[in-house]
């Protein structure tokens, strides 16, 4: 193993270090959980930085998923240590979690929309930006294992056509009146 691979191997750790544990569905608090949030401080979708950590998420994932997916399931305990590739499920499967800072995120899956993860109301700005530059780091060291190591990718599933219609659509909306919330997980 070399100095580049330690690297990769440590932002993986870095991230997989955030993840305290997997929860059931009725521990979550009773607020809204979504992709996108507006707060006072990052009102308007548009302009976001969020829009822009996963424009850049579905941009890596869309080869390297099944890499990805087995890992956030192993750390979740989900599936076995062993699991090391697996398929993005044809419906849409949610995994409620909690960080080590004590935040409650959903992991959610699916062929159509990907990798997703949706931070409750509650969540602090900061935070979810931050949980978001730690996944995207995560995603390309997986990228970059991959290519090194194996160079198997995965097939674009062209999950990232449904993040961009609906980037597309939550932009059109935001221009006649104020945006709930974009991929919001209905409780």
């Amino acid at each position: 193993m070399n100095e580049s691979d330690n690297s990769r191997i440590n932002t993986i750790l870095n991230f997989e270090n955030t993840i305290l544990e997997s929860i059931e569905w009725n521990d979550l608090k009773e607020v809204q959980f979504a992709m996108w949030l507006p707060t006072e401080e990052d009102s308007i979708f548009e302009a976001s930085p969020i829009m822009n950590r996963w424009n850049t998420a579905y941009s890596i994932t869309q080869h390297y998923w099944s890499y990805i997916t087995a890992d956030l399931l192993r750390i979740l305990k989900l599936v076995s240590e062993e699991t090391r590739r697996l398929g993005l499920p044809d419906d849409f499967q949610v995994f409620p979690f909690l960080t080590t800072d004590n935040e409650q995120v959903i992991l959610s899956l699916s062929k159509e929309k990907g990798i997703r993860f949706h931070f409750a109301r509650t969540t602090p700005l900061a935070y979810r930006l931050q949980f978001m530059d730690n996944f995207i780091m995560y995603c390309n060291s997986w990228k970059e294992l991959v290519d090194t190591h194996t160079g198997n990718q995965d097939d674009d599933l062209e999950f990232s056509n449904w993040w961009n219609f609906t980037v597309e659509t939550s932009i059109s909306v935001e221009k006649k009146e104020p945006l709930t919330g974009v991929g919001v997980i209905a409780r």
